[in-house]
């Protein structure tokens, strides 16, 4: 068994106690309730109580212009007594994109039903009625999967035989860029996630496709035999911890940054690469795990020439005929030259580079259920690859 690094019991401390300063006040004290957002993942920006003892909250982006208007958002309500509460959510820059979800120990999350939010005529912020008890609320965009989450991940898949957990480097703030790693043939597969902080539906797909690659199963091991695996599944730990809409703390969105390179985050995983094209090894897929607003596949178009050629179509293909009820779609565009992980890993190496994303409000089953039949296709799909091409 592959020893895990011993700095995974420490991590969540660590962590918990970085991070760079942030605008507006983050925490307010009314006669009812304490709000605060101190915790990992945790933004509000402004909040104040009216003299009326409803609260409203602002939520700003980490910096200016956002160049995406995903207005993350997650606080804690500790109240003082138990009572009702009106809480006005406003977004700046952004707006609603994710319902309100709700949790009283910050692990279990439900959304909030639909009778108890308003969403505003102009579609940037939300009018929420509460019903707060004795103990604390969670309040936030989206669940909460921060450190802790991926410690546990790192430790469920380090303990497969023939898995090595490691760190490739470190980001800006020092927070540990790790990966999961298999050693197989001369063929490697590239995963990546969590390069934009919000976008938790992607992570949870992500979770549950590297599980079955993982698996001790015929297909999995026979996978794995064939071609190595590097799995780095939060590629930015700063940006997450901060509760940022996008961006690293350096003010990059990282996933506009594969060819220039300015950040380590993406230089430690081009790096890696480096290295394995020194050693003679042929990267065959890269996939990247996100999310949006349904659950799409960004490809290639069907003209541009991948090796293995028309990988993204039949794979897709014969998901949907495996799967008719799955739902998703496939759009298939040529390469803008935006500096994104799907252009640069295609025009780098000429392999299918594809964006896994999924709907920000998919349902979790759903999700959990369609990642296992996604990565068994894609196995399957590789296997028939002949090794000399």
């Amino acid at each position: 068994m592959r020893r895990v690094p011993a700095y995974l019991a420490v991590l969540t401390l660590v962590v918990g106690c970085a991070g760079g300063p942030r605008p507006g006040n983050q925490f307010c004290d009314g006669r009812s309730v304490l709000v605060e957002a101190f915790f990992e993942s945790g933004h509000l920006t402004r909040c104040q109580f009216t003299a009326r003892g409803d609260l409203e909250i602002t939520i700003l982006p980490e910096s200016k212009p956002p160049i995406n208007p995903s207005p993350w958002y997650s606080f804690r309500l500790n109240p003082k007594k138990a009572g009702n509460l009106k809480l006005k959510l406003r977004f700046v820059d952004g707006y609603a994109r994710y319902w309100p979800k709700i949790s009283h120990d910050g692990h279990q999350w439900q959304a909030m039903q639909e009778t108890d939010v308003v969403l505003d005529n102009d579609g940037n912020g939300f009018s929420i009625s509460l019903t707060l008890g004795n103990g604390p609320l969670w309040i936030s965009g989206q669940e909460l999967l921060a450190s802790n989450f991926y410690n546990d991940w790192l430790m469920e898949f380090g303990a497969i035989p023939d898995v090595t957990v490691s760190t490739l480097g470190s980001s800006t703030q020092g927070r540990p860029i790790n990966a999961l790693t298999t050693v197989g043939g001369e063929e490697f597969v590239l995963l990546m996630g969590r390069q934009h902080p919000p976008e938790v539906s992607g992570a949870i797909a992500m979770q549950a496709f590297v599980r079955t690659v993982l698996d001790d199963t015929d297909l999995a091991r026979a996978f794995r035999q064939r071609f190595s695996l590097l799995i780095v599944p939060l590629v930015n730990p700063d940006g997450v911890a901060l509760g940022h809409w996008r961006h690293n703390v350096g003010g990059v969105d990282l996933n506009r940054d594969w060819g220039p390179f300015t950040q380590p985050e993406t230089r430690l995983i081009a790096r890696q690469l480096q290295q394995r094209e020194s050693a003679g090894e042929k990267i065959r897929l890269m996939l990247d795990f996100h999310s949006t607003k349904s659950n799409v596949f960004y490809t290639q178009a069907d003209e541009e020439n991948t090796m293995p050629a028309n990988f993204a179509s039949t794979w897709l293909q014969r998901t949907a005929a495996r799967e008719p009820g799955i739902d998703f779609q496939r759009i298939a565009n040529l390469n803008s030259g935006q500096a994104n992980a799907k252009n640069y890993f295609f025009t780098r190496y000429g392999i299918p580079s594809i964006t896994y994303e999924l709907g920000d409000e998919t349902d979790r089953q759903q999700i959990t259920n369609s990642a296992p039949i996604f990565a068994e296709e894609m196995m399957r799909l590789l296997l028939e690859l002949d090794p000399a091409l």
